[in-house]
C-alpha cells in the first residue's frame, strides 16, 4: 500500500450522457456515423460539380464545333455557286457566323439554375 503506484483508478464507464435512459448507446459512435455521412455526401457533391462542368465545357466545344461546320458548309455553298462570297454586306444584315456568336453569347450570360455567371 506504501509503494509507489499501487493505487488504482476505478474502471471508467462509457461516456453516456446523464440525460440518456439507461441501456441507449453512447452518442459518440452515433457522431462519427453522422459524419461519415455528411463526408460522404460531401464528396459526391464534389464529383457531381466536377461532373457538370466537365458536361458543361463538353457541351461548348460541341457548340464551337456545331458553329464552325455550319460556317465551313455556308462558305463552300456560296463559293460552289458564284464564286466567292460578297464583300459588302446589306444595312443590318449579319453574316452566319456573327448571328451564332451572338446566340451564343446571349446563351452563356444567362445565369444557369441560379449560380453567378464564370468570370
Amino acid at each position: 500500500s506504501g509503494f509507489r503506484g499501487s493505487k488504482r483508478s476505478p474502471p471508467q464507464k462509457p461516456s453516456v450522457s446523464p440525460g440518456d435512459p439507461p441501456g441507449t448507446p453512447p452518442l459518440a459512435p452515433v457522431l462519427q456515423l453522422l459524419q461519415n455521412q455528411l463526408q460522404e455526401k460531401d464528396t459526391l457533391i464534389r464529383h457531381l460539380e466536377n461532373d457538370w462542368e466537365r458536361s458543361r465545357a463538353q457541351r461548348e466545344r460541341e457548340e464551337r464545333l456545331l458553329v464552325t461546320a455550319w460556317y465551313n458548309m455556308g462558305l463552300a455553298l456560296q463559293q460552289q455557286e458564284g464564286g466567292t462570297a460578297p464583300r459588302g454586306l446589306p444595312s443590318g444584315a449579319q453574316s452566319f457566323l456573327a448571328q451564332q456568336r451572338l446566340a451564343t453569347m446571349a446563351r452563356r450570360a444567362r445565369t444557369p439554375h441560379g449560380r453567378a455567371p464564370p468570370s
